[in-house]
């Protein structure tokens, strides 16, 4: 199993390309918060991923990693539950969105993907997953601290929370790149 698992982190850049395409939507969304209004930068924060994901897979097809994929087999169930972990937050986010609670939806979301992405530690045999989502987490609380004194949450904390996030995931992804160099 662990040759499996480090073939796979190895193939997949332990999830460089990924951290990479969603780090860069979520920082689109942190500037879409300054230049629009809260309605509609909650519903680019909501769906970034649907940017994200065919951008993480293109680079991955560009760097051959299906042709090299080893077979992951039994993993491939873990490997979708654990992709698909982050989804559960979606009804309150939804919720959150009928209620006009815009400003809200990226410090639930960030955190939302903290906690997925701590599961990553395992699969690609790094700390460094466990890292990003501390410092996330961190980052998302000290930003809401700051900005929850605010009768409503403002639109600036929320562009803070989605570009803090974003230059996170990238910072991570450059990381394991590099790692993979050696």
């Amino acid at each position: 199993m662990e040759d499996l698992l480090k073939e796979l982190a190895r193939t997949n850049v332990s999830g460089a390309p990924f951290l990479f395409a969603y780090g860069m939507t979520w920082m689109i969304c942190g500037v879409v918060w300054t230049k629009s209004r809260a309605s509609v930068a909650a519903i680019a924060t909501l769906f970034q991923g649907m940017v994200a994901l065919p951008l993480a897979l293109f680079i991955m097809f560009l760097m051959g990693a299906f042709a090299n994929r080893p077979d992951t087999g039994e993993l491939d169930s873990l490997v979708i539950i654990i992709s698909m972990s982050q989804l559960l937050s979606l009804p309150l986010l939804i919720v959150m969105f009928r209620r006009h609670h815009y400003s809200l939806i990226p410090y639930v979301f960030s955190t939302a993907g903290a906690i997925h992405f701590v599961m990553y530690t395992w699969l690609y045999q790094t700390i460094s997953y466990i890292i990003m989502s501390i410092i996330i987490v961190i980052a998302v609380s000290v930003i809401y601290f700051l900005h929850s004194d605010k009768k409503d949450l403002s639109a600036s904390g929320a562009s803070k929370v989605c570009l803090v996030t974003g230059v996170i995931l990238i910072l991570n992804a450059v990381y394991l790149g590099f790692s993979h160099l050696n």
